[in-house]
């Protein structure tokens, strides 16, 4: 649909405002990502961020007006995309649209992001003419009853191979939802720093268990090389005490056996 000549410069400066007057930057791939879904993340965005879509001519225009510091970003991407204005800084800001993804159906023709499988057990399903959809699928079934079981776990797809036809079909059957949709940060700005996504996917599971563990480990070398802080004082002195005990109960004992002796 066609815009006039004001309309452009109306979506311009509304985005160019905005982007000026926010501390981070972004720009969000809009691949395979529906309309209801992208309403779902902007209700959740609201106060945080603010995701504007347009024209890539519009969008290039109004970050170079309003952040020009950040206008290497649109020179980045490929294909669709939105411009993000946030307050919340790159990582959360990935963050809080990493949580906002949600599961959708598999589409012939996507890419598997893992094995999807069939699961061995009963289904949902009617028995019928399914039966042979399974079957050509590669899911060995039978009908028990009133139910169509599928004998054991069937491989429809392995992870980074093409979705054909049948298993998105045989996927949708089965209830199986296992691609993700979203708004995906390619990359984020922040006081002259350039951010892609390879940084801000921190897996924060792993980086508080490396944390812990070398918490645990300072505090470990430091009591074995006596090196006194908060932590490790009363530990050292706790095991200096123990082993204080321990020669004095070796000393008494070995002085009992000489007098008995």
């Amino acid at each position: 649909m066609a815009i006039s000549k004001q309309e452009k410069k109306n979506v311009v400066t509304k985005v160019s405002k905005s982007l000026s007057n926010s501390p981070v930057v972004a720009v969000a791939s809009l691949q395979n990502l529906p309309a209801r879904q992208f309403n779902a993340i902007k209700k959740k965005l609201r106060g945080k961020a603010e995701i504007f879509v347009a024209r890539a001519t519009l969008l290039s225009r109004a970050l170079e007006s309003g952040k020009p510091q950040a206008k290497e970003l649109v020179a980045k991407v490929d294909g669709s995309y939105a411009l993000i204005s946030s307050t919340q800084d790159p990582f959360q800001l990935y963050r809080t649209l990493k949580k906002s993804r949600s599961k959708t159906k598999a589409k012939p023709g996507q890419i598997a992001p893992t094995d999807l499988v069939a699961p061995a057990g009963e289904t949902s399903l009617a028995p019928g003419p399914v039966l042979t959809e399974l079957k050509q699928a590669g899911i060995n079934a039978k009908i028990v009853g009133t139910k169509v079981v599928i004998d054991k776990d069937a491989v429809l797809a392995k992870k980074g191979e093409v979705i054909s036809d049948s298993a998105a079909k045989m996927l949708a059957k089965l209830g199986i939802e296992p691609m993700e949709v979203g708004l995906e940060v390619l990359f984020a700005w922040e006081n002259g720093t350039f951010y892609p996504s390879t940084i801000l996917n921190v897996d924060e599971d792993k980086l508080l268990s490396d944390l812990q563990t070398a918490y645990r480990n300072a505090i470990n070398l430091a009591v074995f090389a006596e090196i006194p802080n908060d932590k490790s004082t009363p530990l050292i002195v706790s095991k200096a005490a123990r082993n204080a005990n321990a020669i004095s109960k070796l000393v008494e004992s070995k002085s009992t056996n000489q007098q008995s002796a």
